[in-house]
């Protein structure tokens, strides 16, 4: 069993940020595995090349080293179609990348790990664990 990180929680590792820290050690205490989606990882790679940073691309490129990175294939397709059509339904356009991420975290049996309470609270209607902070 494992837990997948939305790119706002991998963006907040590559920060520091303690909080983040330490919930991320809680789950893994607890039997979680964090993983990335292949997802994930190209949203967090648009980001630092977007600002051109080479210290920030290097401290990003070390942080992925650190976790399993999965791809999105064909039944994270399915399950983020299904999601994307609940937010639709309910008057939420959230970003592809993040049900892509939701999508691949259903499709895995995984707990998405997100800091968007949107998408959470989507995912959870369709039965994926959750896990906000």
């Amino acid at each position: 069993m494992g837990v997948t990180l939305d790119t706002n929680v991998l963006v907040d590792l590559l920060r520091g940020d303690g909080k983040t820290l330490d919930q991320l050690d809680r789950l893994e205490r607890s039997g979680l595995a964090p993983v990335l989606s292949a997802v994930a990882v190209f949203e967090a790679l648009s980001g630092v090349e977007f600002t051109k940073s080479r210290s920030e691309r290097v401290r990003l490129e070390l942080l992925l080293r650190q976790f399993p990175i999965e791809p999105f294939d064909l039944d994270s397709a399915r399950r983020a179609g299904e999601l994307r059509a609940e937010l639709l339904r309910s008057g939420k356009s959230p970003g592809a990348p993040d049900v892509m991420i939701a999508g691949h975290a259903l499709s895995q049996g995984h707990t998405l790990v997100s800091r968007d309470r949107n998408l959470a609270a989507a995912a959870r209607a369709l039965g994926l664990p959750v896990e906000t902070f």
